[in-house]
């Protein structure tokens, strides 16, 4: 029970986002997606390089994603 009390003051105290939520068909999918891509290079990458060879690695990944 404490639980959907915690769950209904949430929601309470960020009411505007949660409305935003339901009322707009935007999602931020594209952000989340960029976000996990660039994690998941920067952990493969992990000890192996330098800030400069990852910057290279993220520049020719864009690259090849727009054209």
């Amino acid at each position: 029970m404490e639980a959907l009390r915690s769950f209904a003051r949430g929601l309470e105290n960020d009411m505007e986002a949660a409305e935003n939520a339901v009322s707009y068909e935007y999602t931020n999918g594209f952000v989340e997606g960029t976000n996990s891509r660039l994690k998941m290079i920067k952990c493969t990458m992990y000890g192996k390089c330098n800030r400069e060879l990852l910057e290279a690695k993220l520049c020719y990944m864009r690259q090849g994603k727009n054209g």
